[in-house]
């Protein structure tokens, strides 16, 4: 099976990658904002960006199909003021952000403050559920053959069960 070109790979670019679409008001007070090549991750994040903004009365964003790689995000201002002045904020408000992030990032893996995983160490079913089994074991919970036990005992059960509903439900018929 042939394997399908990622949707940014393709994408016609032309002109700028932020564009203001047409219907917007005088003064930009209600625009609506298509970025090119970018999806619901920065859609997502400029939304709630501008959303802080005590100026911002209504935002919103989409992404018209699936096949295209852009968003469109519909920005309404109070008090006349601009919605360009408030997604140029946003903007600079998110980069900002970013930095600080990648700052803490890089701070915490030149101190090594994380949890390191051993290479050895694997995390495949089977050997997950055989360290979980070690661990219930030894906090005294049971063990793993006792489980199973107990299953066994309880499908039996239930199959018993089923075999008497069943034979009562043929002698039921046999008497009609």
């Amino acid at each position: 099976m042939a394997t399908l070109p990622n949707r940014h790979e393709i994408a016609p670019v032309s002109g700028d990658k932020v564009s203001i679409l047409p219907g917007a008001t005088e003064g930009y007070i209600q625009a609506t904002f298509c970025i090119l090549e970018e999806d619901h991750t920065l859609g997502n994040l400029l939304r709630w960006m501008l959303m802080k903004n005590p100026s911002v009365e209504f935002c919103g964003y989409s992404a018209p199909h699936p096949s295209e790689a852009k968003i469109h995000i519909r920005v309404q201002m109070y008090d006349g003021k601009s919605a360009l002045d408030a997604m140029n904020e946003a903007l600079d408000n998110l980069e900002s952000m970013a930095g600080v992030i990648l700052e803490k990032y890089n701070e915490s893996l030149e101190q090594g403050d994380f949890d390191r995983i051993a290479e050895d160490e694997k995390y495949d079913f089977e050997s997950v559920n055989q360290r979980l089994w070690a661990q219930k074991e030894a906090e005294g919970r049971g063990t793993e053959a006792e489980f199973l036990a107990e299953k066994r005992k309880q499908a039996d059960a239930a199959g018993a069960a089923k075999d008497v509903q069943g034979k009562k439900g043929k002698a039921v018929k046999a008497e009609r």
